[in-house]
């Protein structure tokens, strides 16, 4: 990873962006650059290779905790929604089938719809991130055109809560099920994209947020594929979180069972 960063940095890669046939990045959950992003970019900012190395070193360091948290959840997800299991694991056995047994490739994992919608909906129920903040810039008016109005002064922190927004009934309907459907193509038009914030939104959102979806999806992959998620004595339905704590932790832990398939095939 850091030979392909010294290596866009030296111009030896073509940014996507400046190709006239771009791929389109799918997943719902990726978040785009913004244009308040590019304009900076475009202004000749430089990186030292030893910047561009410790920035690499954060996306692993940054995104160790965060992508556990995230698998964690979504592994119990998983097992308590045997249907969904079901359904990704045979979308795992046709990718596999197309791969002739190979190695997981970044195409293959971007073709995987029904993926992406349950790593999109594991994230918005339990985003590894339940809030995040912002700095006020400058003097700002909040007006709903009713009764509700304020300001927010200028030098003032706002406190963004994340996962109230992903469990509004007003904006994700029976909030507290787990439905991969809410992010099919069908649907996801549907969602308000400013409700949906595991990466953040704007111009200081995760820079890693492909590279953290490419990690969950291929490890749910590898570890879906051998293992069946089962439930044990001591799995929590419904799961509920520890109190007290600012980032995502279960009461009682999270037990899921990984029995082998072929095993169990015997």
């Amino acid at each position: 990873m850091v030979h392909l960063l010294m290596q866009a940095r030296k111009g030896a890669l073509k940014h996507q962006r400046d190709t006239e046939e771009r791929e389109e990045v799918k997943g719902f959950a990726t978040v785009e650059e913004s244009e308040v992003g590019q304009t900076q970019a475009s202004k000749g900012m430089q990186m030292t290779e030893l910047e561009m190395i410790a920035q690499c070193l954060i996306f692993f360091l940054a995104g160790f905790d965060t992508v556990s948290t995230c698998l964690t959840f979504l592994a119990y997800e998983l097992t308590v929604n045997r249907d969904v299991q079901d359904k990704l694991y045979e979308e795992i056995l046709q990718t596999d089938k197309a791969l002739g047994g190979g190695p997981l490739t970044y195409d293959a994992i971007q073709g995987m719809q029904y993926m992406d919608m349950v790593v999109s909906e594991g994230l918005r129920m339990w985003a590894p991130a339940p809030a995040t903040d912002r700095l006020c810039v400058r003097d700002y008016v909040v007006d709903d055109g009713d009764r509700l109005k304020f300001t927010i002064d200028k030098g003032t922190v706002v406190f963004i809560p994340i996962a109230g927004l992903h469990h509004d009934p007003q904006y994700y309907p029976n909030p507290s099920k787990f439905d991969p459907e809410r992010f099919s193509v069908e649907n996801r038009d549907k969602i308000n994209p400013n409700t949906y914030l595991p990466f953040g939104i704007g111009p200081r959102n995760c820079i890693g947020s492909r590279f953290a979806l490419m990690e969950v999806k291929a490890i749910i992959y590898y570890m879906l594929r051998e293992f069946s998620f089962e439930r044990t004595p001591n799995t929590q339905v419904p799961l509920r979180l520890a109190k007290g704590f600012a980032g995502m932790r279960s009461e009682k832990g999270v037990f899921v069972e990984f029995r082998p398939r072929k095993q169990a095939a015997n």
